[in-house]
């Protein structure tokens, strides 16, 4: 099992998912972006390797040409590109649902380096597989659209790492600081519904 399939599900959302997508590469570290702790992923082998899978996935979906603002401000585009790595890997089924067991034990392999991630990682896999399946029966799969059930788990996890993330590690930037804020008072991030504009 490839152990960076977790990081692209999860950096689909967490690492400001449209990155990967900006046709000039040198202008990543100057883009609005959802991830708010520092501890290195963005200068990582790791990180180059997810956006090349989240390329090949953009373009097989036809979503390359978006720009990362057209991008974020869809949802199911969104959900459709989580659905795709998550596939192309085989941590989900052929309808999109997740398989835990794989896809847990890939999280642990990963995070299991990251000193202040690993003692976290069991409760909020536990919570974001619950949240998941929650919200996928509350809302059942559409026909003929894609599965949310693994977007709905990298958004749990990464709101759980957002919130936990060391205060040494934390981006003080004005647009982090109102992402923490909404994440606190448990209001969604809906960065596909463009509310952190003002906060860019």
């Amino acid at each position: 099992m490839n152990k960076l399939i977790l990081v692209a599900i999860v950096a689909t959302v967490a690492i400001g998912t449209s990155q990967a997508f900006v046709p000039v590469f040198h202008r990543f570290r100057r883009s609005p972006s959802v991830r708010c702790c520092n501890d290195g992923f963005e200068d990582s082998i790791n990180h180059e390797k997810v956006v090349a899978v989240r390329r090949t996935c953009a373009e097989e979906l036809g979503l390359n040409e978006m720009s990362e603002e057209e991008l974020l401000k869809n949802r199911e585009n969104l959900v459709c590109l989580v659905e795709c790595i998550a596939k192309k890997h085989e941590l989900a089924d052929e309808t999109g649902d997740l398989l835990h067991e794989d896809l847990a034990k890939a999280l642990k392999e990963h995070f299991s380096v990251a000193e202040w991630k690993a003692p976290l990682l069991d409760d909020f896999i536990k919570q974001c597989f619950d949240h998941a399946e929650e919200e996928h029966e509350k809302h059942p799969t559409e026909e003929g659209k894609c599965n949310p059930e693994g977007f709905d788990f990298s958004y749990c996890l990464w709101r759980h790492f957002t919130l936990a993330c060391p205060e040494e590690l934390q981006d003080d930037s004005e647009r982090c600081e109102a992402i923490r804020g909404k994440l606190k008072s448990d209001e969604d991030v809906g960065f596909w519904n463009n509310d952190l504009d003002e906060t860019k």
